[in-house]
């Protein structure tokens, strides 16, 4: 038997009745919440295998809205903390981190929201549509990212205009349609600095590698490949001649990095800091070498970065290949950091407020290459190191004083010992530990 088509209306309906709701109804704070989710699980209790195929639709099309409209919610609850300053509950220093802290969830998801809140301030049409589910926070994004100062008060007057736009234009269509409307609310052709974020470059850590994403400017598009073109087709003459051809791809990716690495080389072919950091335990170095000499008879090293004599990873925690570390072991330099039988760096301790480098990359490698703040996802090139017991409460200077911390976390803590209490180590998973369900199989 089939059971109602509607749930997706009728969590709308739900939600609809929850945001009119004010101080002194019937339902308590919070009690808002858990009506919605209610209404959710309502949902998730029809098997979709009961619906017709329009039935589906409906369904698909009225949790786009609600989702559209739950994003509004999400972000003017996130405004309200920043207000509040609900970081101070969980000793962070922003909302991000302290959503991050209790539900694990990636903290530049909230970022995202704060952006996006605070832009829609001045612009209460739109924020208005929003609310309402008419225009979604992909919609309202890519329309931020087109503002800048010199059309914003234009932008302002023309709200109605994109919201329109926005309700009956296909999605492909906006990049053209707000670019038509930027070229006539500026004239004059000229490139505002605003619109200069735009432009730039991002690395991501991804699962077994790093992606490069970025968007450049006409001509720094132009000068750059044409400089990468020239130089693959310097290595593919060069393949040519060894009869070992590579893809356009792999090719084009050597080019690239060669070219970096020339523009960082100093005149006499050296470099004034590593270009890679690669963390290899010893025991991982002599099982890849008995296993490149005999494969058959010897086992390939197992990889575990809370295993000490297991690491094989760069500096900032992220796992690679044995044979990747062995190939750049050909032409690098070696440091030895020994451990202490309860994996512990072994400590030495200077009378200086001054943390050397080699101290910081000692704790890079016992943190992983993360800031010290367990919910923190700040990038590598952030991290500082820091006295855990600052220097002028009589901390010293030693490797079991000293964790990285990002920039803003050590700005923010300062000198304040009430700050950054986050455990000095974060501990590792333990299988054991973990609350699996009792049909899980270990061995599946």
């Amino acid at each position: 038997m089939r059971r109602s088509s509607h749930f997706g209306l009728c969590i709308e309906r739900t939600f609809d009745n929850v945001k009119g709701m004010g101080i002194g109804g019937v339902i308590e704070p919070g009690g808002e919440l858990a009506v919605l989710e209610a209404a959710v699980d309502a949902c998730f209790d029809t098997p979709l295998s009961c619906l017709g195929a329009q039935e589906v639709s409906d369904r698909l099309v009225a949790l786009v809205r609600i989702t559209a409209k739950i994003d509004a919610l999400r972000m003017d609850t996130v405004l309200a903390a920043d207000r509040v300053e609900v970081g101070r509950l969980s000793d962070q220093r922003n909302t991000a981190n302290h959503v991050a802290g209790r539900t694990l969830c990636d903290p530049a998801a909230v970022r995202f929201d704060e952006r996006i809140v605070s832009w829609l301030v001045d612009l209460p049409v739109l924020a208005a549509a929003f609310r309402a589910g008419r225009v979604t926070a992909a919609h309202v994004e890519k329309l931020r990212l087109a503002d800048n100062h010199r059309v914003h008060q234009q932008l302002v007057e023309s709200q109605e205009l994109f919201v329109s736009m926005f309700t009956t234009c296909q999605f492909r269509d906006l990049d053209n349609l707000i670019d038509e409307w930027l070229l006539g609310a500026d004239p004059d052709g000229a490139e505002p600095n605003d619109r200069e974020q735009r432009f730039g470059l991002s690395f991501t850590p991804i699962p077994g590698g790093i992606k490069v994403a970025g968007t450049l400017d006409p001509l720094q598009g132009a000068a750059l490949r044409g400089e990468v073109n020239a130089e693959a087709n310097k290595l593919r003459a060069a393949e040519k001649e060894t009869g070992a051809m590579s893809t356009v791809r792999r090719r084009t990716l050597d080019a690239l990095l060669n070219l970096v690495g020339r523009g960082a080389a100093r005149p006499d072919g050296s470099f004034a800091r590593p270009r890679v950091n690669i963390v290899m335990s010893q025991r991982v170095y002599e099982q890849t070498v008995a296993w490149l000499a005999n494969p058959a008879t010897n086992t390939f090293p197992e990889i575990d970065r809370t295993d000490i004599d297991k690491r094989c990873q760069l500096i900032d925690g992220t796992p690679i290949h044995p044979l990747y570390a062995m190939a750049a072991s050909v032409t690098g330099t070696f440091r030895r950091i020994v451990y202490s039988a309860r994996g512990r760096p072994l400590d030495a301790s200077f009378d200086s407020r001054r943390i050397p480098d080699w101290m910081r990359d000692i704790t890079l490698v016992s943190t992983n290459g993360k800031c010290a703040n367990p919910v923190c996802d700040s990038p590598f090139h952030w991290l500082h190191a820091d006295h855990i017991t600052p220097y002028s409460h009589t901390g010293d200077t030693s490797v079991e004083n000293t964790r990285p911390v990002c920039e803003g976390d050590n700005l923010w803590r300062g000198n304040d010992t009430t700050r950054g209490t986050w455990p000095a180590r974060t501990p590792n998973w333990n299988e054991d530990d973990i609350a699996w369900p009792d049909d899980y199989d270990a061995a599946a």
